[in-house]
Order: C-alpha cells, then sequence, then structure tokens
C-alpha cells in the first residue's frame, strides 16, 4: 500500500496528513523508525491481550513527512480487520477513537 495524504476507514471518517506534523512530537507519540526510514506506530485494541497477539491500529507516516498509512490489522499484522463489524466492536472501537482523538489533537493527522 502506498503512501497517501488521505485516508478513509469505513465506518469511521477520512483523515489526512496534519500541515503541523513534527518528527518530535511522533517520537513523543511512540512512534518508532524502521530501517526505510518511515515512522510506525502501533497500538492494541485488545488491551487483555499481549500487544503481538492482539488486533492493533498501525499507523505508518513516510519520512518526509508526506504521507502516511492508516489500518487495523490482525496478529502478526497479518490482514486487515474491520474493528467496526467485530463482535468485541464496542470496546475495540472505544480504543480507537482514544487513539485517533490523541493523534488528531497533537497535529499528526487531521479529521475530514
Amino acid at each position: 500500500m502506498a503512501f497517501k495524504q488521505q485516508v478513509s476507514i469505513p465506518g469511521d471518517a477520512t483523515y489526512q496528513i496534519s500541515q503541523d506534523i513534527k518528527k518530535y512530537t511522533l517520537g513523543d507519540l511512540g512512534f518508532i523508525t524502521n530501517n526505510a526510514g518511515a515512522y510506525v506506530l502501533h497500538r492494541s485494541l485488545e488491551p487483555e491481550k499481549a500487544l503481538a497477539n492482539a488486533i492493533q491500529l498501525k499507523v505508518t507516516v513516510n519520512k518526509e513527512l508526506t504521507g502516511f498509512k492508516l489500518s487495523t490489522v490482525s496478529a502478526g499484522d497479518l490482514a486487515r480487520i474491520d474493528i467496526f463489524n467485530h463482535a468485541q466492536a464496542t470496546n475495540m472501537v472505544q480504543l480507537y477513537q482514544f487513539f485517533m482523538t490523541e493523534l488528531v489533537a497533537r497535529g499528526v493527522l487531521e479529521k475530514i
């Protein structure tokens, strides 16, 4: 999947990369730099499980801070998961909304 400036999440909203995004903010939020120089954040949407075994919110921002990827993925990052139609949707959506609100409030993403 290529980096995009806008990403739509089925069941939620469309997000775009913020003009005010800063590298130090990504570090403060827990993003880790991968071998390609992109910034990657994994957040568990199932807090009762270890991160490696849980459905996760995955956000990746390219090293130029001009594009991003956003998805909810299964354990091990094997497949995309639609959390809005999941059996435990209420808890996962609540956590997802919390994490997305934080990314918007800190100037990483903007909700359209």
